[in-house]
């Protein structure tokens, strides 16, 4: 229940009143509201109405692509056009050097019997606004736009955006993508998204990106067992329909919106195609900024468990923009500079509810806790490798920022913790994440001493070109590994990029070396291929960029 005065009041140091509703008090003219039968609100929907929804026909790219008929799952459509929304939904974050948070900074001049409580809630909220009513969208009163709106919905139902794969599909690649992907990039609450399933209230819209995600990750006998007939068609089918809803701006929750975006980025089209992985991931970051996850130090969240998930969101925004910018030479969208956030703890990452069904969303390991942290590390010091080493305007880095790179690498490795050490690595889930973890370790090295390597002396490479070289078979010795137990295909995108930055270090170590030398840098560079191979069953890998080196 509010206060009186509010803290809106003693901010800006005005009264507390209530104003008088002048509603109804006015004539006005009415309009008929013609709303359309079939449009039956989710919450009041009948078992029958969710048989006949399994009955609408595919789109046409279901069709294109030999699909199978699928069924609906159940899953409650909430209506375009929603009449509530949470409070944190209805703020915008506007930063320092807005105007607006001028006026504001005139109410802190409280007098001396406010309390210090009262004070830290001013300070924390200046910076979020409330949205009113009749600007949001989803309160819009225009009948236009109302029947425009529900025109969408009959046509994202037409064209199969609410339907689903059989349930027993669904559970093998929501087991794949908790099994393999999850672990990676935490960024959903394990045990809502089991609730809302087993419910049939899960977003539509978030289902469909993770169903699309879990498809990579499962084995080919897996994907067997699905109505699907190859994993290219699967994964465009739900890819499209997750890019239906977004495009009809259908999903009100923005915390799912967010997480189903930055699913989204590791859609791998072709070449020229403008939806790609930085077109998807720039949405999801413009979106946390604007509800101001790059700054959620100063202000505070509705709860602790809100605030661990927004850090588990934002650090996989920042990780994944790193390693996308460095993997494509693009200037990632994310700055430090411009960011107030807590490093990732262990204690972000850990979940403290008990789930009814393991078998499918699967259970946190040990392990699991202090990889995404030591790969938030790792993506910081990324950054500024790359600003350094890689940055257009930069002068010549000298030899007193590398060496300082240098050792940030060297104090990373020795402070990893024990269950994520190399020796450590003794069941198969922790040889995968091991790997993957001193994969981009040792990929830092190549990048910092890249460009010494490239431009030898005269006298052949300097020890510090040797280092890339060193990093670069250290980096193989672990595909090797990861391949000798089937894990490289579960591996996330941006192994990827590290292998073939391990396999483009083999092959200019061939064309230089002679003798036994030039032996093992072939072998190593066939490790690499066969890697980017495997990797490829799981991912859409351009052959053109394999066939280069065959």
């Amino acid at each position: 229940q509010e206060t009186r005065p509010c803290h809106n009041c003693i901010a800006t140091n005005v009264p507390c009143t209530i104003g008088v509703s002048k509603r109804g008090k006015y004539p006005r003219k009415k309009t008929a509201r013609h709303t359309p039968k079939t449009s039956t609100p989710s919450h009041s929907r009948s078992p029958s109405s969710h048989i006949e929804d399994s009955k609408v026909s595919l789109s046409l790219a279901n069709e294109q692509h030999n699909l199978p008929q699928r069924n609906y799952l159940g899953y409650p459509t909430a209506p375009l056009i929603s009449d509530q929304a949470d409070d944190i939904h209805q703020t915008v974050f506007l930063g320092e050097s807005s105007p607006l948070t001028v006026v504001i900074d005139e109410g802190h001049h409280l007098s001396p019997d406010t309390s210090t409580t009262t004070t830290t809630t001013i300070l924390q909220t200046r910076l979020c606004y409330p949205i009113p009513g009749h600007s949001d969208v989803s309160h819009a009163r225009d009948e236009a736009l109302r029947a425009r709106k529900v025109q969408l919905e009959h046509q994202l139902h037409a064209d199969g955006a609410f339907s689903f794969p059989s349930p027993s599909t669904c559970a093998l690649l929501l087991q794949a993508y908790f099994d393999w992907f999850h672990p990676c990039f935490p960024i959903l609450d394990r045990a809502d998204v089991q609730a809302f399933y087993l419910q049939g209230s899960l977003s539509p819209f978030l289902l469909h990106a993770m169903l699309f995600i879990g498809v990579s990750p499962c084995t080919d006998d897996t994907l067997a067992q699905t109505e699907f007939l190859d994993r290219h068609s699967a994964k465009f089918l739900f890819y499209s329909h997750a890019k239906a809803l977004y495009d009809a701006d259908w999903e009100a929750d923005k915390t799912a919106k967010l997480q189903a975006l930055f699913l989204l980025s590791f859609w791998r089209g072709g070449p020229s195609e403008d939806r790609d992985i930085r077109y998807w991931l720039g949405i999801a970051i413009s979106l946390a900024e604007k509800r101001g996850m790059h700054m959620m130090a100063k202000f505070s969240l509705r709860s602790a468990k809100e605030g661990r998930l927004w850090k588990r969101i934002w650090w996989a925004l920042y990780t994944r923009d790193q390693q996308s910018a460095a993997a494509l030479g693009l200037p990632p969208r994310i700055r430090d500079e411009d960011c107030d956030v807590a490093m990732l703890g262990s204690d972000d990452v850990r979940e403290t509810e008990v789930l009814d069904d393991t078998s499918v969303f699967g259970v946190q390991q040990v392990g699991n806790l202090e990889y995404p942290v030591e790969m938030a590390k790792l993506a910081r010091i990324l950054r500024t490798i790359v600003a350094t080493q890689y940055s257009p305007s930069r002068s010549l880095p000298s030899q007193e920022t590398r060496s300082n790179l240098h050792h940030q690498l060297i104090e990373w490795e020795s402070n990893v913790p024990v269950e994520l050490k190399q020796e450590s690595a003794v069941t198969p889930r922790a040889k995968f994440l091991i790997g993957l973890m001193y994969m981009t370790y040792h990929n830092l090295y190549i990048l910092l001493y890249r460009p010494l390597f490239l431009h030898p002396s005269e006298n052949g490479i300097d020890r510090h070109g040797q280092i890339a070289v060193d990093a670069a078979t250290r980096s193989t010795r672990i595909i090797e590994d990861m391949l000798s137990h089937n894990l490289v295909q579960y591996g996330p995108t941006h192994l990827i990029t590290h292998v073939f930055t391990t396999l483009c270090t083999h092959t200019l170590q061939f064309k230089r070396e002679t003798g036994t030398g030039r032996k093992l840098a072939e072998h190593r560079a066939r490790l690499c291929l066969l890697g980017l191979q495997e990797l490829q069953r799981s991912w859409d890998l351009e052959n053109w960029v394999l066939e280069l080196f065959f």
